[in-house]
């Protein structure tokens, strides 16, 4: 009777302990506080943007959907109606400037910037802000020689990409290789200005989503669409 007794505390502090090292085991949730996070991390990012924008390594840019205009003043600049929230903008890191490069080719730049009603090439790699990857043309290290860029209509897409593309530029068409010469940007879009607080496949709701974005050529409606070099 002892020996069974004994057995069965036995087995049961085994039992106790494997419970105990599985739930120690258990992965961390990815997404847990997921809206703090990425509010937090937006935040963190505009501040950046902001301190680096005089020199050019980054942009700021609102929504092409906002009001940002009430008329003009005496010296007939526009006049922001308010300064905004934190995400009623993009924030842009700049890897690759397609005037700096033509004009140091050329000597003067002649680059073509992006309309609302183009459509246009484009390499681009999707990001959440913990690295995850969730859609694009590349992988890693983008290669335009081996690369296809998708095509999209500027209109087409969610806001912040859109507001993007419209302040970018393709590289100037008198260079051998212009189509690997268009702004590159790293792209940061708030929540609000992409999907919101809605699921939409592998994007949870409340997600900054992160471009890395490489404009290959623009056309508009009516116009022959470029062949890919490669």
């Amino acid at each position: 009777m002892k020996k069974s007794l004994f057995l069965l505390i036995g087995l049961l502090l085994l039992s106790m302990g494997a419970l105990t090292s599985c739930d120690e085991t258990k992965e961390a949730d990815p997404y847990a506080d997921w809206k703090v996070r990425n509010e937090h991390f937006l935040d963190s990012i505009a501040d950046v943007a902001h301190a680096h924008e005089a020199s050019g390594e980054w942009k700021v840019f609102r929504s092409y959907l906002q009001d940002y205009t009430s008329g003009t003043g005496s010296t007939g600049v526009n006049v922001p109606v308010t300064e905004g929230e934190v995400d009623d903008y993009i924030y842009v890191k700049v890897l690759q400037d397609a005037r700096e490069l033509a004009d140091a080719a050329l000597g003067a730049s002649d680059c073509r910037s992006v309309l609302y009603t183009d459509s246009v090439y484009v390499h681009y790699k999707g990001t959440l802000i913990n690295g995850e990857r969730f859609d694009g043309t590349f992988t890693s290290d983008l290669d335009y020689e081996i690369t296809t860029p998708s095509t999209f209509a500027v209109s087409g897409l969610v806001t912040g990409f859109t507001t993007a593309l419209q302040e970018m530029y393709e590289g100037d068409r008198r260079l051998s290789d212009w189509q690997y010469k268009g702004d590159r940007w790293l792209v940061y879009i708030p929540a609000a200005l992409g999907y919101g607080t809605t699921d939409r496949d592998n994007i949870p709701a409340h997600s900054v989503l992160v471009f890395d974005i490489a404009l290959c050529g623009i056309w508009s409606a009516g116009e022959e669409k470029p062949v890919w070099m490669n």
